[in-house]
């Protein structure tokens, strides 16, 4: 009785000796490196994300990006159209006596450009060739040379209607004739002008304008 009470006193004591040698694994309660490396990376969050959820960074670069005319190019492709405003502006006669407010705009802003140009000799033929020419000979971007083309293709085309009307002076048509063939041909380059330009605004090129704007490319060239 006496041996099997210190063989089991002996046990006990091994089973201390051994705990305290090696003591109960406590990987529960420490943190890992993992967690510590996930801590230290959330200490400073960062906002990036805007009121709809979207990465500010990225808004910011498509608002740069967007679009095919960029920077001062949006304001240089529309300088060119005032050309055609000027030459077309006769055929507005008829709808700026119906719509006296296009009246006023007109007489306030266009007017005063268009009689300088008539007083001054050869200051058409001096405006058309500028935009014809004046763009190649900066270098200036293919967007604007583009634009440049196509307004003076799209003054031409306001030449023909211009010639007719010269002739037809002394014919003495009722006006029940002339009013809507002026009124078409103003309604139609004006739409065209308000297309180009507020596609340039939005850095878009305006190459949809029938036969007009496939000859402005090909007379540009690729480059």
């Amino acid at each position: 009785f006496l041996l099997s009470r210190r063989a089991i006193g002996s046990s006990y004591s091994c089973r201390d000796v051994g705990s305290r040698k090696n003591p109960p694994n406590s990987s529960l309660f420490e943190r890992s490196g993992d967690d510590k490396n996930d801590e230290s990376n959330n200490e400073r969050p960062v906002n990036d994300l805007d009121i709809f959820g979207q990465p500010k960074s990225k808004q910011r670069r498509n608002i740069v990006d967007e679009g095919d005319i960029r920077g001062p190019d949006r304001i240089k492709s529309c300088i060119p159209y005032v050309l055609v405003m000027i030459d077309g502006d006769a055929f507005g006669k008829y709808i700026y006596e119906r719509i006296p407010p296009l009246g006023t705009l007109d007489y306030v802003l266009l007017r005063p450009i268009v009689e300088g140009v008539q007083a001054a000799p050869f200051l058409g033929v001096v405006l058309f060739a500028l935009f014809a020419l004046g763009p190649r000979l900066t270098n200036q971007s293919r967007e604007v040379r583009f634009n440049a083309q196509q307004a003076v293709f799209l003054d031409i085309a306001i030449l023909f209607p211009t010639l007719i009307g010269e002739a037809l002076v002394d014919a003495h048509l009722p006006r029940a004739f002339l009013e809507p063939a002026a009124n078409f041909v103003w309604y139609t380059y004006v739409s065209a002008v308000v297309y180009c330009v507020s596609s340039n605004l939005r850095g878009k090129i305006p190459n949809q304008i029938p036969f007009i704007s496939r000859a402005a490319d090909t007379a540009i060239g690729p480059f």
